[in-house]
């Protein structure tokens, strides 16, 4: 999972109020509320980044070690593709 780099969906429009996303997915007419954390992780997910170089940076913004927040940041993404924000894995 590691070699995964995320990509959020292009076709969900989203608005940032105090630091935290609503997401309106027209597609499935749901409404996703993220808070800081969750808003942080979805916005690097970009296609670019591996999810070993997302918990690297998240872990220096916040000041934690990259080990002590692996594993909630990996659950985090598996929510994310669940609520089906993230383009699936074969793209």
């Amino acid at each position: 999972m590691s070699r995964v780099r995320p990509r959020a969906r292009a076709d969900v429009h989203a608005v940032e109020l105090d630091g935290e996303l609503v997401i309106w997915d027209a597609t499935t007419g749901e409404l996703h509320h993220l808070n800081r954390t969750a808003s942080a992780v979805l916005s690097l997910c970009d296609g670019t980044a591996t999810i070993f170089a997302i918990v690297d940076e998240l872990a220096h913004a916040f000041g934690e070690a990259p080990e002590r927040i692996d594993t909630d940041v990996r659950r985090l993404i598996r929510r994310l593709r669940r609520a089906r924000l993230l383009e699936p894995s074969g793209r």
